[in-house]
């Protein structure tokens, strides 16, 4: 009786979580896990001048790689949006098991209905057409002055970055746009009239 009840119990915890896992899967397809190398993280994290204390943003976490090594490397606290369940879990263990699960935050939602106020650092790794409507999403939210946003592989269209790291044997471009005033140096800002 009691073996059944735990088997019973079981067997609706791996419902609820393939059914999570599938509910999400649309998502894996659409954007997919994309691996980063460890140099690459680091030529990423190194420009984005990170300091003690800082709060590290990353859209689109998937399994926590860069935002745990933001948080062990330069002492300051993370928060990662991901969208698929099975990826956040991942990332969530990763974090336990390298002694900094409590200086991160995972928040299960749309990187698209994301709180940037408290950000320093913004971290992405998106597609080009992710990214194109990134540069729109971040157009229309408050962040703080001197905000650093490091977009790995794929630039923002009608942004200048203050700095790029051309692509490598050891990573894609990197990019590193600065909030000034409120908002990104956009390229029509310098159109003529």
């Amino acid at each position: 009786m009691v073996l059944d009840i735990f088997v019973a119990a079981g067997v609706l915890i791996m419902l609820f979580l393939l059914n999570d896992f599938i509910r999400s899967f649309p998502a894996m397809i659409a954007v997919g896990p994309i691996p980063s190398s460890k140099k690459g993280i680091d030529m990423a994290l190194e420009l984005a001048q990170i300091k003690k204390g800082e709060v590290f943003y990353d859209l689109g976490s998937g399994g926590g790689k860069v935002l745990i090594e933001a948080v062990k490397k330069y002492d300051c606290r993370g928060v990662g949006y991901e969208l698929v369940y099975p990826m956040m879990l991942l990332a969530k263990l990763r974090a336990k098991l390298a002694g900094v699960g409590k200086k991160i935050e995972f928040r299960r939602k749309n990187l698209f209905s994301s709180d940037l106020e408290n950000a320093d650092v913004i971290y992405c790794f998106l597609t080009p057409q992710l990214m194109e409507k990134i540069g729109e999403y971040i157009k229309h939210k408050k962040l703080k002055n001197g905000t650093r946003i490091i977009s790995y592989a794929f630039s923002m269209k009608n942004y200048d970055a203050e700095k790029k790291i051309d692509h490598t044997k050891h990573s894609w471009n990197i990019y590193l746009y600065k909030i000034q005033s409120s908002k990104i140096k956009n390229q029509n800002d310098n159109a003529k009239p």
